[in-house]
């Protein structure tokens, strides 16, 4: 930093001298005889100077043709599945339609002649009563059979939940299955709940602005949602109810 005029400049400074590099000494033989001498066309033909002076000039008999340069395709393997010709040949020179037929027949007096002198086709013109029919108020064979067999489904699942029912029980309850009078009546005080409970839900007012309204009305809507569940599975019957001793 430069402080103008000071003392300290009357202070000699040191001077830094560069230090000299070596000489670089090419690896080579300095001296190279020039009989033996050749600028590059002892090692490579052509060196860094290009061809020797004529070799550019182009060829007039080589000369790029219309197609050569694309891909050769293989000869046409000979055919494995001759193609069947479905149309008629064409007819032959020889081959030639005969003419001159003529026929002296009437087609039309004819088919009149011979529909007048046909028997007529015999007609059921009686009523048919289903009444008379062999089957008649009787059940279905095919529905005697769906019937056998839904209600052997039923049966099948009444008694594996019942299995079911009895595996789960343990030591400190017991398991048994609901009453048909049971389940009649707790349905009904679940329908009449449902109906007491959204007769209120309904009553409610449109405008919700308190958190205590909207409160209020999401308990009566999980209320009803419970309930319908719970008449959803008492309608479905084969209810199992455990009971703590």
């Amino acid at each position: 930093m430069d402080f103008g005029e000071s003392i300290y400049n009357l202070i000699p400074r040191p001077v830094d001298v560069p230090e000299k590099q070596a000489l670089y000494h090419s690896q080579h033989v300095g001296k190279v005889d020039p009989k033996n001498f050749v600028l590059g066309v002892s090692k490579r033909e052509r060196g860094t100077f290009g061809a020797p002076n004529g070799q550019y000039r182009p060829d007039p008999k080589k000369f790029l043709t219309r197609h050569s340069k694309e891909p050769l395709l293989p000869d046409p393997a000979p055919v494995t599945q001759p193609k069947v010709n479905k149309k008629a040949s064409v007819p032959k020179r020889t081959e030639r339609p005969v003419m001159g037929l003529v026929s002296t027949k009437n087609f039309i007096t004819a088919n009149a002649v011979e529909n007048i002198l046909s028997v007529p086709r015999k007609v059921n013109n009686e009523p048919f009563f289903y009444t008379k029919k062999a089957d008649y108020g009787r059940i279905p064979s095919y529905l005697t059979k769906n019937k056998a067999k839904i209600q052997a489904e039923k049966t099948a699942i009444e008694q594996y939940l019942a299995s079911k029912a009895e595996e789960d029980a343990y030591g400190n309850g017991t398991v048994r299955k609901m009453s048909e009078g049971e389940r009649v009546h707790l349905l009904s005080h679940l329908k009449s709940k449902w109906e007491e409970v959204n007769s209120v839900y309904q009553k409610m007012t449109f405008t919700l602005d308190t958190p205590a309204k909207q409160k209020r009305k999401e308990n009566y809507e999980q209320t009803l949602s419970q309930i319908e569940k719970d008449i959803q599975k008492l309608e479905k019957g084969n209810i199992f109810i455990q009971e703590d001793l």
